[in-house]
């Protein structure tokens, strides 16, 4: 199943970005910790003050250990803004991968799928506005890592939708443009949630959206009534060829 072959995907690349950055200290419990620390006092002082504004000693102010012991951890602040985004794409990759969807039905699968996203934007979206606004700050190699995760949210939501082009349910388009389209739709509740709150609560914003992103990939009633009749139809042909190849073979 597709689907969950994404969510294998992303769960083994929460593994593999984590040690990406180069310590000096070699017991990897200590380093687990101490990054963790560093994540959540960078997160909260780039949130307030911006990345650029936030100087590394701002950070150690605020962290129980000084200078010299930051400098075993990470070898700059690009590196604390790699962790930081790098820790919000893996808890993202992580939830994402843990959502029971409907292998029978890829409408049902994406409205499950995006529900679910929608749900990890509102609780991460603090951290989602971060990564929009410092990201490109990061040098190349980190840069690519990040939007790496991301790309395969992406796929994650391409796979349900080239299922349901296959099954004849969706119409047939750039699958991985409309999961782009799926993606974007959710973190829009992340980047302006002032402004929809005002209009929706979470619940009416995801039927809203899923709403207008059924209308734009359903196929019209008539003609999935058409594909299904088809798909029947080579069914019934292909299982009547099968009986006469084995009759003619006896």
């Amino acid at each position: 199943m597709p689907t969950k072959a994404a969510s294998k995907r992303l769960q083994s690349l929460r593994v593999a970005h984590a040690s990406s950055i180069p310590t000096t200290i070699k017991n990897p419990e200590r380093v687990a910790h101490r990054r963790t620390e560093l994540i959540e006092v960078a997160t909260k002082m780039f949130l307030e003050r911006g990345f650029h504004n936030t100087s590394i000693r701002d950070i150690v102010r605020a962290c129980s250990f000084n200078v010299a012991s930051l400098y075993m951890y990470v070898s700059s602040k690009e590196d604390i803004l790699y962790l930081v985004a790098q820790d919000l794409m893996n808890n993202i990759a992580l939830k994402l991968s843990d959502t029971i969807l409907d292998p029978d039905s890829p409408e049902r699968s994406l409205e499950i799928g995006f529900a679910n996203y929608c749900q990890i934007a509102n609780r991460f979206r603090r951290p989602i506005r971060l990564l929009y606004r410092e990201v490109g700050f990061l040098p190349p190699e980190p840069r690519s890592k990040v939007l790496a995760t991301v790309s395969d949210v992406v796929t994650f939501f391409e796979n349900i939708i080239n299922q349901g082009i296959d099954a004849g349910i969706f119409r047939k388009l750039p699958a991985r443009l409309a999961a782009l389209d799926v993606m974007f739709i959710a973190h829009m509740y992340a980047l302006h949630t002032r402004e929809v709150r005002v209009i929706a609560d979470l619940d009416e914003y995801i039927n809203f959206q899923i709403e207008s992103i059924f209308s734009g990939l359903l196929v019209s009633p008539e003609k999935r009534r058409a594909n299904s009749d088809k798909k029947a139809g080579d069914l019934r042909a292909n299982a009547a060829k099968s009986r006469a190849t084995k009759k003619a073979a006896r």
